[in-house]
């Protein structure tokens, strides 16, 4: 989801899908990281966004529920609905991982700069301009799947530990 979710989430990379020479030209690199840096901007303000909303929705609605009870003592029902709203943010939160997202976004985006930073200045490992490209594609290209290997534990069902350890 380009939401800043974990459900589908998609690649950041502006890799031409299409098949073409070896060699995509000049610039490429250095749109491959600006593709980058900015899917990562723009998903961890997506992800902040979502995570902070979350919460005060939470801190709200939770709030209200014993001023409800106060305020509207002959009746249960609004206390209670506003006891399963507060169930559907938690469950919600859980869900998506809004802040372990911003988080990961974040750092995928600062790496992301600072190695293209690093490639603007001319320092190692884009000393040599022959092969500068080749390190800066290399760089976003471990960046993301480092995040991406991050998301996909985030993303697996958890299992049970099994063994003779494991108390019943």
């Amino acid at each position: 989801m380009a939401q800043g979710s974990t459900a589908d989430e998609p690649t950041p990379t502006t890799t031409p899908r299409s098949g073409g020479s070896a060699d995509p030209g000049p610039g490429y690199a250095m749109g491959l990281a600006n593709g980058s840096y900015d899917w990562y901007h723009g998903a961890a303000v997506r992800a902040r966004r979502n995570f902070r909303l979350s919460e005060t929705l939470l801190l709200l609605v939770s709030a209200a529920i014993p001023v409800s009870a106060v305020l509207w003592s002959g009746t249960a029902e609004i206390p209670a609905v506003l006891g399963g709203i507060v169930v559907v943010i938690t469950g919600l939160r859980s869900v998506f991982h809004w802040h372990d997202d911003y988080l990961r976004f974040t750092e995928a985006r600062e790496a992301v700069e600072a190695e293209r930073r690093l490639y603007y200045t001319g320092a190692e490992p884009y000393a040599v301009p022959e092969t500068r490209d080749q390190a800066l594609a290399a760089a976003v290209t471990r960046i993301e799947q480092r995040e991406m290997g991050t998301w996909v534990q985030l993303a697996s069902p958890r299992t049970e530990p099994t063994g003779p350890n494991v108390l019943p």
